[in-house]
């Protein structure tokens, strides 16, 4: 099978790192292990191998997505991403500050081929950093990770994803709570872990102990748009060290994009371009503005789109319902069964 992945840097206006482009050009194999299915009636199911993580569905109204966790595994049952060890930590640390999450989205990707191969199905996909900024200063009683906030570079001119992730949708890893209702557009949606984290492992205190030094690796996170949510594919226990530690991480999305094409029309740029000489002309325009603009009226990158795919795979909805059913009932939560099942959004909702 004749195989060809390719990946390119994307920078910003200003040279800086601003994502990771991989390629993916190969006949399709199969199903990936990690995968979501989907159904009739909207139902969808999350699984890796024949292990379910999670179900979820869409509401009838369009604006959000119920999602039930299984019962949290102690461990992944297949190694997606090998832990990530002390002189890795250091090696990375020992670079330029601007070039570590250039650095670590190449491990990543290179580990996730390594060992989930076919994962990366084929077409385009991206790596894209979010970064912790404050909310303080917009919502100054905040505190703890409700403080937290995270979004990418400030080039608008990118085409890129424009993602930003609040700390109040990070899930808890401790225990797979109650089913969640994730609105669409929510900022990202939520983010969501897929195995267990105890709280007394000696590598908790580790990555707590990484967190405080500064070195703590970013947190991989795969973007599922029909679920409206960052899946956690590395890093469980190094976003708990942070939340422990209260010290926002980074993170690192993994996302496959639709690319659209754009063509800007010659004679509207002729008008940009004549209005901007004549502002020149005035002396009504900074430098660095006309620059901006004029790039902008030129630029013919492509834009990202969200997507992501799935597979056929559930049996029937019925089987979808009664294990979703069952799940909620043996964990006696049930208050919102009767709107999962009927795709309702939730009573306050409404």
């Amino acid at each position: 099978m004749t195989e060809h992945i390719h990946w390119r840097d994307i920078e910003d206006l200003a040279g800086n790192w601003n994502g990771l482009g991989v390629e993916v050009k190969r006949p399709a194999s199969g199903k990936p292990n990690l995968r979501l299915l989907s159904g009739n009636n909207r139902r969808m199911q999350l699984v890796l191998g024949d292990q379910t993580l999670l179900w979820g569905t869409m509401s009838r109204c369009l604006y959000g997505v119920w999602l039930v966790r299984n019962h949290l595994l102690e461990q992944w049952p297949q190694t997606l991403v090998c832990p990530i060890d002390s002189p890795q930590v250091e090696q990375q640390l020992r670079l330029d500050p601007a070039l570590r999450l250039k650095a670590w989205s190449r491990f990543f990707v290179q580990q996730l081929m390594q060992h989930q191969p076919d994962f990366f199905y084929p077409g385009y996909w991206l790596v894209r950093a979010l970064r912790p900024e404050s909310l303080k200063p917009m919502r100054p009683l905040l505190s703890g990770t409700e403080a937290w906030y995270f979004k990418g570079g400030e080039d608008a001119l990118s085409h890129m994803p424009q993602w930003a992730i609040y700390g109040r949708n990070i899930l808890d890893n401790r225990q797979p709570g109650a089913a969640r209702w994730v609105e669409l557009g929510e900022s990202g949606g939520a983010v969501v872990g897929l195995h267990a984290v105890d709280p007394h492992s000696g590598r908790l205190k580790w990555w707590r102990k990484k967190a405080r030094e500064g070195s703590l690796p970013p947190i991989l996170l795969w973007y599922v748009s029909g679920l409206s949510c960052h899946l956690i594919l590395d890093g469980h226990y190094r976003l708990q060290a942070a939340i422990d530690e209260n010290l926002p991480p980074e993170f690192l999305v993994l996302s496959s994009p639709r690319l659209f094409s754009y063509r800007p029309n010659p004679q509207e740029q002729q008008k940009v371009l004549g209005a901007l000489q004549m502002q020149i002309q005035r002396k009504n325009l900074e430098t660095v503005r006309f620059n901006q603009l004029l790039i902008s009226t030129f630029d013919d990158r492509p834009y990202h789109g969200f997507g992501s795919q799935s597979w056929a795979g559930i049996a029937s909805e019925k089987v979808w319902v009664d294990r979703v059913s069952a799940v909620l009932n043996e964990r006696a939560d049930t208050g919102e069964l009767e709107n999962i099942l009927a795709r309702e959004a939730p009573d306050e909702f409404a």
